[in-house]
């Protein structure tokens, strides 16, 4: 569960993180300072801790791997860096190196190497959270690190999403990293953040002045789709009024046609009945009955 914190030190609003100088940039903190930071009401799910009052969300760590553990859709490396705890970073596998994955798999659903040469090369390469690649190729146990990216929590303990992994090759460059450490808690992460009166409102000008285009923004896209969507409806009633006209025109056609058919099937009839058969015809002879004889026949 979140520590949420609740010193007496001044929070400042959301729009007041562009002044920090631990919010936008890879703070040097160690796995025991990462454990510690604390979460506050209002920021839940934008991914940022507090020390003292200092917002962060992106991280940066110098430590040995002592554990490199692969699983089909992710790799999770756990850095030691001497502070006294370890922390877990995690990376998303590539939907295409995921399938690659032809190995033996655990009752836990692992994959365990202990070298990190045994992978194929698209094996390497693994998508963070931010779309960018990372090859994970040399990385293996033992090997010292300098590791960036953001904070997340799994199971209530703090862990790092990885943006940025690269060797450390010489101990004058590990030592350069801790004294990098040093400087920055001395000079950042030792004292409260503070920031004045007139930073904060020209801060809250500026938050307003971009909400209020935001606002204007949101309205003219609501009005253009309300738009184009009066636009459709009216070209849906035309194109249904159309097919009525058109109904109606079909109908009215069929109509006359039927007329005139009528009309001229009309003209072309009789004046009576008995005008039917208007061919001469013989006039029926007469019956006779009697003495043929007599009528000289």
């Amino acid at each position: 569960m979140r520590n949420i914190s609740t010193d007496p030190l001044v929070f400042y609003p959301q729009y007041c993180f562009q002044y920090s100088s631990t919010y936008n940039i890879w703070a040097r903190l160690t796995a025991a300072s990462i454990q510690a930071l604390q979460a506050r009401s209002g920021f839940e799910g934008q991914s940022t801790y507090f020390h003292l009052n200092h917002p962060i969300r992106w991280v940066r760590l110098v430590g040995v791997i002592v554990a490199f553990d692969v699983y089909p859709n992710r790799v999770t490396i756990t850095l030691d860096d001497s502070s006294g705890l370890t922390i877990d970073i995690f990376c998303r596998r590539n939907s295409s190196s995921a399938s690659a994955v032809n190995t033996t798999i655990d009752r836990y659903g692992a994959i365990n190497f202990n070298n990190a040469a045994n992978f194929v090369e698209d094996e390497h390469i693994y998508t963070t959270s931010e779309g960018y690649k990372v090859n994970l190729k040399g990385i293996d146990i033992g090997s010292v690190v300098k590791i960036k990216g953001g904070i997340s929590e799994f199971r209530g303990k703090k862990q790092v999403t990885l943006e940025r992994i690269s060797l450390v090759s010489t101990t004058n460059e590990e030592a350069s990293a801790w004294a990098e450490n040093a400087l920055f808690y001395q000079d950042i992460l030792g004292k409260p953040w503070v920031v004045s009166e007139r930073k904060q409102q020209q801060a809250k000008k500026e938050a307003e002045g971009v909400e209020r285009e935001r606002k204007a923004r949101r309205e003219r896209k609501r009005r253009k789709k309300a738009s184009v969507e009066k636009q459709e409806r009216k070209a849906k009633r035309d194109h249904e009024r159309g097919n009525r006209n058109n109904r109606r025109e079909v109908g009215n056609k069929r109509k006359a046609h039927k007329a005139e058919r009528s009309s001229r099937r009309e003209e072309n009839l009789p004046a009576s009945r008995h005008d039917c058969n208007t061919e001469a015809k013989e006039p029926p002879r007469p019956i006779v009955s009697g003495n043929f004889d007599a009528l000289g026949l």
